[in-house]
């Protein structure tokens, strides 16, 4: 129980309530228990292996954590109990020493060159404090060995009496500490928390003679524990597995302060008296002199003169005194001559350690991003911060570690977010101190390219994160830390540190008056260089009127986390962690579905899947019989990203990211692009059709603009109402047949009613035909002026006319001329089940256009099958509005390459043996069974904000598939709900018998499901059936409007019996 005063007489009381279990925790107790009251050893066994994906978690393991937690919460019960409660699964689940997120043992090959890895580096790392006033001191660099740091770096200059060696931070007013404690230090604490190298650099401000002592001091403290290398220059790095227990010292070569000594004699700027591999405290780079901003030799934020070069003029090194001390140096330092091009040149038989600022690292990233990769998989790059950082704060250390430098130097005395990040990456392979470079660093391509860190790159994996609770603030914390009037309002922030286009943060809502928060919220994370991402989280104590006060920190590296509910222990703003704080998460990465597992072990050998591999799933599953070698290539080529130059193959992450990627879409279309014959009269398709296309809303009072036309003609609208152009088809008589799509690319016709009726009909289907004068469209110019102008007339390409009176006269068919029919929806419906076959009839010679009726005012659309089942060539819809039946129209103009023209089937342009043609209201066999299997949708999480679907949890999506054709194809299904996640998998399967394939549609929409308002479209789409590319594929989802999301895509898979 907790007292708050309120004003000065009353109090508020608060019990601090531990809080229950999540349901998801009771939910897998319930499942792996079998709905018992008590979970066993061997059902935690198997929660262990499928939860949390420790697969080779054994009996016996299972049966310690069992023993653990009964001595731990039942001291008698133990002797006679096996099994755990709730409770019991619960404590277990929230205890940081037994469900951690992260292993603690060292699992990297540790046998690669010393280059090949990001190494725990502190700068100044004698400094208790700032850099200009604070103690110098071994305590902190006791400090950092014990945080598992391997590079401590120690300024050494002569004591004030010039007959000793102190370290201290140079023309600063930082108290100096002996060398000699410094040393003793390391020696006693080097390996206390890693056993893998320590590597001194040394900033060395020493005459000869002092660095003779230097020598001695360091051999007489080390012994055998120093790594004196045999040659004066290595050719290859050492590995981290070899040098175990070694020190290895790295600095400059003696003959460098020669040449640094004698250019004290010569005029020189103030910013040019330390070495190079010193930290100047020297002016920002917009501040500094053109001399200075063009010279790259130095790699402090000052410049030097020439001292970090290798032209050193004569140097006898036999009767040097300070040669003993070259020859401890195992890494050489150094700059050679020129700028930073030539600084960042491979040696073939030398390597050696560059060091640049924070700034110089970004100027290099700029213009030499690559070369600065390449310089690290064989030489050790230093980064040290700024030297305008005088609180010891820190960089960000991305930018180092994106380009492959091993020392990203720390002021491992100071704090911040920068330091949290440091600290999270090496929590790594055990925290050793060394973490293995991400395989792309190193690699090099076919032509020897390598990874570009400007690049481009698409999602490789997604992260979900689910944070359940939060525990141990009021052990750790006093009573009114937070508040003096209330227990704490906690919320988490939760997000990704590393590649630019990956880095995000966010927030789960606030718990008032909770000492014990429960969110159940979870975050969805895409990374594109999941490698190098580090999953941060933070939880701040909310206060409206001052700044959010701090409750605790992590940082992770993605590449580690243990999957399953696993319990995270917080830590200080120093990285201290709390005896008590944790935090309750769920962590996993987006699996791909079982069935693409399977595919990619049938398909692959030892992991790896091949070009050929790939080949021969492309033409076996996906039944793309015509691929080729080269197109199987160029797949490889477009995943680099994911695989980066892997050679040999693809590995399921990448094989995955193909199938849901942009090269697999379901169309043939996208593949072939116009594939249809083009060559066939017009009357042989179906034209994308627009209706009032100048209009912008509704049918009378929106504006008119020629931008819905435009709009319309991008979309492949084909036939635009009241359009003219330039480049128009005149033909020189009336037309007996229609000209092709082909004959007449690029060319713009006219279709309206002619200033005279031209038709030589018997005057009975006369009294039947009407020149089109609905208000649908067609021009009204006053007939004396039509007649005025008899070149109006010969424009006109296509003839219009308009029923009235007996229909059967306007359907027959003349041999000698063709025309244009415009009937509205309502008449074709009117006469449609009467006179079917005579339209389809009618059709295969002459254009039918059908058109809205007058009372869709709101510019809404009908069915378009009704007509494409009777052959209409132009089912006119307004294309400014929205809704499924426009959606329909957008499916079925995704055909042949999305040209505006498709093909219509056979079934409509051909008559059977007796003469008869296709009924449209006649039902007949089943053709084809298509069957559909849904995976999976993801992208959601990118194109939507957090709370656009549910203000107060992760999305419960849900799919509906249908069928639109004929009457008796006509078919509606619906997958389950998935609740409360942004990835969701459904792997259901569907069936659906069609009798016409050819002219069916298969329509998708997503919806997030709502229990008290509409469930809300999550995305849709519309497939011509006819044009479906078998196999697993990848179906990108559109808006209400028709409009393509950035990443909204499903996972599915097609199939025809």
């Amino acid at each position: 129980m907790g007292s708050y005063r309120i004003c000065v007489c009353f109090t508020r009381k608060f019990r601090v309530v531990e809080a229950g279990p999540p349901p998801d925790v009771k939910g897998a107790f319930k499942e792996y228990s079998e709905g018992g009251t008590h979970m066993t050893a061997e059902q935690l066994r198997r929660f262990l292996a499928e939860v949390q994906g420790e697969g080779r978690a054994s009996l016996s393991d299972a049966e310690r954590i069992v023993e653990q937690i009964l001595q731990r919460r039942h001291h008698i019960a133990k002797f006679t109990r096996k099994t755990l409660t709730l409770e019991d699964f619960h404590h277990y689940l929230f205890s940081p020493d037994l469900n951690a997120a992260m292993g603690s043992q060292v699992h990297q090959d540790m046998s690669a060159p010393l280059s090949h890895y990001f190494i725990y580096t502190g700068h100044n790392s004698y400094l208790t404090g700032n850099q200009l006033s604070s103690d110098c001191s071994d305590a902190p660099i006791i400090k950092a060995l014990h945080r598992g740091v391997r590079v401590i770096e120690l300024d050494i200059w002569p004591n004030s009496a010039k007959d000793d060696v102190d370290v201290l931070h140079g023309r600063t007013l930082t108290t100096p500490v002996a060398l000699i404690k410094c040393l003793k230090s390391i020696k006693e604490y080097a390996f206390s928390t890693s056993p893998y190298p320590v590597v001194i650099t040394l900033e060395d401000h020493l005459t000869p003679d002092l660095q003779a002592k230097v020598a001695q001091m360091i051999t007489e403290t080390f012994g055998e524990m120093l790594f004196c290398p045999e040659s004066e220059c290595l050719t290859k790095l050492p590995s981290p597995e070899e040098m175990k227990h070694r020190i290895i010292i790295s600095t400059k070569p003696p003959k460098e302060y020669l040449e640094a000594k004698r250019s004290e004699d010569k005029p020189k700027d103030s910013q040019k008296e330390k070495d190079s591999d010193d930290d100047v405290w020297g002016e920002e780079p917009s501040k500094l002199t053109a001399a200075q901003e063009n010279d790259d030799k130095s790699d402090s934020d000052g410049s030097d003169h020439n001292q970090d070069t290798e032209d050193f003029g004569d140097f006898d090194e036999k009767v040097h005194p300070s040669r003993a001390y070259k020859s401890l140096i195992a890494i050489h330092a150094g700059k050679p001559k020129g700028g930073l091009k030539e600084a960042l040149e491979v040696e073939n038989e030398k390597v050696r350690r560059l060091s640049l600022s924070e700034q110089a690292l970004e100027k290099a990233a700029e213009s030499h991003g690559m070369d600065v990769v390449r310089f690290t998989q064989q030489n050790i790059l230093r980064v040290y911060p700024k030297g305008t950082r005088f609180d010891s704060s820190n960089y960000k250390p991305l930018i180092g570690w994106t380009h492959g430098a091993q020392m990203v130097a720390f002021n491992m005395q100071g704090y911040g977010r920068s330091l949290w990040l440091m600290h999270g990456m090496f929590r790594s392979n055990g925290g050793c101190g060394y973490v293995k470079k991400p395989d792309f660093l190193m690699d090099n391509g076919p032509h020897n390219q390598v990874f570009d860190p400007k690049a481009k790159l698409g999602v490789k994996k997604t992260l979900k994160v689910k944070v359940y609770m939060g525990d141990g603030w009021h052990l750790d914390f006093k009573q009114t830390d937070f508040d003096l009037y209330s227990p704490p309002d906690f919320y988490t922030r939760v997000g990704i540190a590393g590649a630019p286009a990956d880095e995000i943060m966010k927030k789960t809502k606030k718990k008032e008056d909770n000492w014990t928060p429960v969110w159940n919220e979870e975050f969805t994370f895409p990374l594109t260089v999941p490698e190098l991402a580090l999953l941060r989280i933070e939880v701040h104590e909310y206060d409206m009127s001052e700044k959010d006060d701090f409750a605790g920190q992590t940082c992770l590296p993605v590449s580690e986390l243990r999957a399953g509910i696993r319990a995270v222990p917080l830590c200080d703003r120093k990285g201290v962690q709390y005896s008590s704080v944790k935090l309750l998460m769920r962590l996993r990465r987006a699996e791909p579905p079982e069935d693409v597992k399977v595919l990619f072990q049938l398909y692959s050998e030892n992991g790896t899947m091949s070009i050929d591999h790939l080949l021969r799933f492309l033409i076996e599953f996906q039944g793309e019989v015509n691929v080729t070698k080269e197109d199987a290539q160029a797949i490889f080529d477009s995943l680099k990203h994911l695989n980066i130059f892997q050679r040999r193959g693809l590995h399921l992450e990448a094989f995955f990211r193909y199938l849901l990627g942009d090269q697999n879409l379901p169309l043939i279309s996208s593949s072939l692009g116009v594939h249809h014959d083009m060559a066939s009269p017009l009357s042989h398709y179906f034209l994308c059709t627009g209706h009032n296309s100048y209009l912008t809303g509704n049918q009378l009072t929106s504006e008119s603009s020629v931008d819905p036309i435009i709009k319309a003609l991008k979309n492949g609208v084909r036939m635009v109402t009241k359009t003219f152009g330039a480049m128009l088809f005149s033909p020189e008589s009336d037309l007996e047949e229609f000209r092709s799509p082909d004959s007449l690319k690029k060319k713009i016709m006219i279709s309206t009613k002619p200033p005279v009726e031209p038709f030589s009909v018997c005057d009975s289907t006369k009294d039947a035909l009407v020149q089109d004068e609905s208000d649908q469209g067609d021009d009204h110019l006053d007939e004396d002026l039509q007649n005025e102008a008899p070149e109006y007339r010969r424009l006109i390409a296509i003839h219009a006319v308009k029923l009235k009176g007996r229909l059967e006269k306007v359907l027959t068919v003349d041999s000698k001329k063709v025309l244009r029919l415009s009937l509205s929806e309502q008449e074709l419906q009117d006469v449609a089940p009467t006179h079917g076959t005579r339209i389809v009839r009618f059709t295969q010679r002459n254009l039918l256009r059908v058109y809205p009726k007058g009372t869709r005012v709101d510019s809404s659309n009908y069915n378009p099958l009704v007509g494409w089942m009777h052959g209409a060539q132009m089912v006119a819809l307004n294309m400014q509005g929205y809704g499924k039946n426009l959606w329909r129209m957008q499916g079925m103009f995704r055909a042949n390459g999305g040209c505006g023209y498709v093909k219509k089937p056979g079934i409509l342009l051909n008559e059977d043996p007796h003469g008869s043609v296709f009924d449209p209201s006649e039902t007949t066999s089943i053709q084809t069974v298509l069957k559909v299997k849904l995976f999976m949708g993801e992208g959601w999480h990118s194109d939507f904000r957090h709370t656009h679907f549910d203000r107060y949890s992760p999305p419960d999506f849900y799919a509906k598939l249908s069928i639109t054709g004929v009457p008796a194809d006509s078919m509606k299904k619906k997958s389950g709900t998935i609740e409360d996640e942004w990835i969701p998998a459904w792997n259901e399967e569907f069936e659906f018998p069609l009798t016409v394939p050819e002219l069916a549609l298969l329509m998708i929409e997503v919806r997030d499901y709502d229990t008290t308002g509409k469930h809300d479209l999550a995305g849709q789409t519309c497939l011509p059936v006819s044009e479906l590319r078998t196999g697993i594929r990848s179906i990108p989802l559109h808006d209400h409007k028709g409009e393509k999301y950035k990443s909204v895509k499903l996972l599915m898979s097609f199939n025809f019996d």
